[in-house]
C-alpha cells in the first residue's frame, strides 16, 4: 500500500516497488487525491466495487479519490511503476482551459493502453516529472503543473478503446465473488472448470453459477474468456511474439479457437488487431 501525501503537498511521484506475491487482503479506499500509475513491468488485477481490469507494462492506470479498491497479482514477474498523486487544484491551468469535467472524463476509463510507440512517449513524461521533482530546478513546481497537464491531455487524446479489459459488474462484489476473480485470473491459462472455482469457493455449481452471473452480468464463461482476451491483447501489444505462441501462453490448444474467440470480442483477428494498433 503506497503512502499519503504529505499534508499541504499538491504533486508527489515515486517508483513503486511490489514483490509479485504481494496482494492488498482487502479493498481500501483511495484518498481526496487523484493517483496516475504507468507500469513499468508485472501484471496486476485491480478489482473495484463496479468493476475489475488488468494493468500490464505500459499501460497506465488511473484511480479517483475516494474509489475503494483491491490490487493482486497476475503473474509471477515482480510489479514496477510510476505512481503520481496530485490534487485537482494543482492542474488548474488544465481544469481552467477545459473545464472541471475534464478529470472525470480521463478518470472514466481507469486502465489506459497505447500503441508501443505512444506508450513510450507517455513514459518520457513520467521520467522528466520525477527527474524534476527530486532535483532543484528553477520553476520547478510550475514546471511539475505543466508536464503533468501535458500528460493527461497526452492519456486522454491517445488512449485506446477499452474493447474488452474492462469488466463491470452489476452489484457491489462479495468477498468470495472477488476471490473466485483472483483465482480464474491466477490460473486462466489452465482453463479453471466452473465446477472447480464453485468448489473452492464453497458453493455447488449451479448456485456459484447464478450468483456469478448475478454479480458481474456475465456467465463464467463468458468472464474467463474476457480474462484470456485481455492477456492476449497485452500480448499482441508488448511482444513480437506469433498469434501460435500467444494462444498456448494463455491457455488455447489451438489457434483457430483463439482466432475465433478474439474476433468475437473485438471485431478483427489477432494480427488485424496488432496491426491498426501498432500505426496509431
Amino acid at each position: 500500500m503506497s503512502m499519503p501525501m504529505p499534508a499541504d503537498t499538491h504533486f508527489y511521484i515515486e517508483i513503486k516497488y511490489l514483490d509479485y506475491s504481494y496482494t492488498m487482503p482487502t479493498m481500501e479506499a483511495s484518498s481526496d487525491y487523484y493517483e496516475l500509475g504507468y507500469v513499468l513491468s508485472g501484471d496486476r488485477l485491480i478489482i473495484t466495487p463496479t468493476c475489475s481490469y488488468t494493468l500490464h507494462s505500459g499501460y497506465v492506470g488511473v484511480m479517483p479519490p475516494f474509489i475503494y479498491h483491491r490490487s493482486v497479482p497476475t503473474s509471477k514477474l515482480p510489479y514496477e511503476r510510476y505512481l503520481i498523486k496530485f490534487t485537482p487544484s494543482f492542474v488548474s491551468p488544465l481544469t481552467d482551459a477545459l473545464g472541471r469535467n475534464v478529470l472525470d472524463e480521463i478518470s472514466s476509463q481507469l486502465f489506459n493502453c497505447f500503441s508501443p510507440k505512444t506508450s513510450s512517449r507517455i513514459l518520457l513524461y513520467f521520467e522528466e516529472l520525477l527527474e524534476i521533482y527530486q532535483s532543484d530546478f528553477r520553476y520547478g513546481s510550475f514546471r511539475l503543473q505543466c508536464i503533468l497537464c501535458d500528460l493527461l491531455l497526452a492519456v486522454l487524446m491517445h488512449r485506446l478503446p477499452s474493447d474488452t479489459n474492462q469488466i463491470s459488474h452489476k452489484t457491489p462484489l462479495m468477498p468470495t465473488i472477488i476471490d473466485a476473480i483472483y483465482y480464474m485470473e491466477q490460473h486462466y491459462q489452465d482453463n479453471p472448470s466452473l465446477e472447480t472455482v464453485a468448489l473452492l469457493s464453497g458453493y455447488s455449481a449451479s448456485h456459484f453459477s447464478r450468483l456469478f452471473h448475478a454479480q458481474l452480468g456475465k456467465t463464467y464463461s463468458e468472464y474467463l474468456t474476457g480474462i484470456r482476451i485481455r492477456h492476449v491483447q497485452a500480448l499482441l501489444l508488448n511482444t513480437k511474439k506469433s498469434v501460435t505462441e500467444i494462444a498456448l501462453e494463455t491457455g488455447y490448444l489451438h489457434t483457430g479457437n483463439l482466432s475465433g474467440q478474439f474476433k468475437q470480442q473485438t471485431g478483427m483477428t489477432p494480427l488485424q488487431y496488432r496491426k491498426a494498433h501498432m500505426l496509431l
